[in-house]
């Protein structure tokens, strides 16, 4: 694309609310985080524009634990992130200075804690992040980041669209469908089907097991059901959203459930 960034994304801030909710046997996890997103096109590098995150809370309430603000420690070493525009899509383009941060915030956790659930955070971001490659595919998964791209699809000319979702704890899954943009109401919809059903639901029973969840699999096949829906709308002609949803569900009976529901509001 080689519209300038500020006419796809001018200057925006946006609240955002995440809700997700896990249930695996009968053992739940239920998450609240909300934040705030700020977007601003680069003054020179009219073709770049950075993402920066703020007023991060857990359940309403500002991080007030060990584990939880050593993991948020290393998610804001990740910010600002400096992205292009390119087919559609975000092309994170500081992954140096981002590595550099990330490097940073490590020596700085271990100054002030040890023990085994720091080394486990610490030994699962690294994991993600070791390379270059990997680094940009743990951001572009990040959900904030999804839903700033199913944003640029109102400019897309092919309405056929592939995504793909990060389910926690499972992996990735990929979707494939249509988006709908209606110029008059200004709003785009986006409602694909799911296009790794097998593959995910290997992976939920090796993941039961691994952790030895006391669910049982007797049956000889088991259904999956999977739903996404995306909905967005504009505050004009541009990019920027004046409200977008997005809706995932995927249950494996009574073994596993995850519902995830993100909103992105103009502030």
């Amino acid at each position: 694309m080689t519209t300038p960034v500020s006419e796809i994304f001018p200057t925006s801030t946006y609240t955002v609310n995440d809700e997700c909710l896990v249930r695996i046997g009968t053992e739940e996890y239920e998450a609240k985080l909300s934040y705030t997103l700020y977007i601003e096109p680069d003054q020179k590098e009219t073709d770049q524009m950075s993402i920066n995150r703020t007023n991060f809370k857990v359940n309403g309430q500002k991080i007030d634990t060990k584990f939880l603000g050593v993991a948020n420690d290393y998610m804001e070493a990740l910010f600002p992130i400096l992205c292009k525009i390119s087919k559609y899509q975000l092309s994170i383009e500081n992954i140096s200075e981002i590595r550099k941060r990330i490097q940073k915030t490590d020596v700085a956790v271990h100054e002030i804690y040890s023990g085994e659930g720091i080394d486990h955070i610490q030994t699962q971001f690294f994991a993600a992040i070791q390379t270059d490659d990997k680094l940009k595919h743990f951001i572009g998964q990040l959900h904030f980041m999804k839903m700033l791209e199913y944003g640029l699809q109102k400019f897309n000319p092919n309405h056929q669209y592939e995504t793909s979702w990060k389910v926690l704890p499972i992996g990735i899954t990929e979707w494939k469908g249509n988006t709908q943009y209606q110029k008059e109401k200004n709003t785009l919809s986006f409602e694909p089907k799911i296009d790794n059903a097998q593959e995910l639901m290997n992976r939920i029973i090796r993941y039961i097991h691994r952790y030895d969840y006391p669910v049982g699999f007797e049956e000889e096949t088991l259904p999956l059901y999977a739903d996404f829906q995306n909905n967005i709308s504009y505050t004009g002609k541009t990019g920027r959203i004046e409200k977008a949803e997005t809706y995932v569900c995927v249950e494996a009976e009574k073994k596993f459930y995850y519902q995830h529901t993100i909103t992105i509001e103009t502030k």
